[in-house]
């Protein structure tokens, strides 16, 4: 069995990504607040990655100490394990800004900076769990090393510029890509994006 560990960035409903097709993989998308069953993964011939905005961070954070597991392939998506970073990531004034000030409206605001513009939330819990997702990130966050191979750049990203990207990752295999921060309309099956390298 070949298994794909997609780990999700901030905000986005698992849903959203019921479009690609799984062709041979299993698929199995973790959220930022949610734990990998480290045991159960054991059970895979082929463990690839692919983490995306804060969930690069997160794919790190979870993955760093496994000596019994081996990763096949390992791709970032727009995001850095120093995800708070003046440098390298969301500046830290950004972040706060947006903990601050989050509301519904803000939040569709943020959507649409990053190219996704499909999301009506309207529900005031929801909003409110996802302030508390934020606010738990920030509180743990903590400088860890990358575990990341292989990196897609959007060259049109307003949530992690492009060039604090580059500039991450000038020593691993990356590639630009012209897209938002929200890129994944622009394949139609996970196996694609891992094809990417």
């Amino acid at each position: 069995m070949r298994l794909i560990l997609f780990f999700n960035g901030w905000g986005v409903p698992k849903e959203i990504f019921k479009f690609l097709a799984r062709d041979d993989f299993e698929i199995k998308i973790i959220d930022l607040e949610e734990k990998v069953d480290l045991e159960e993964l054991k059970k895979y011939e082929e463990i690839n990655v692919i983490a995306w905005s804060f969930g690069v961070y997160n794919a790190s954070k979870q993955l760093e100490n496994q000596k019994n597991i081996t990763l096949n392939k390992v791709v970032a998506i727009n995001g850095s394990t120093k995800a708070i970073h003046k440098r390298y990531g969301i500046s830290p004034m950004i972040f706060d800004r947006t903990l601050k000030n989050l509301n519904t409206n803000t939040y569709l605001e943020f959507m649409k900076n990053t190219g996704l513009d499909i999301l009506k939330v309207k529900d005031e819990e929801v909003i409110k769990n996802y302030r508390n997702i934020l606010t738990e990130f920030g509180k743990n966050y903590k400088e860890i090393p990358s575990l990341f191979k292989y990196s897609l750049i959007s060259t049109k990203d307003r949530i992690f510029p492009s060039r604090s990207l580059m500039n991450y990752y000038k020593d691993t295999e990356y590639k630009l890509i012209e897209e938002e921060h929200y890129p994944f309309d622009r394949w139609n099956s996970w196996g694609e994006i891992l094809d990417e390298f």
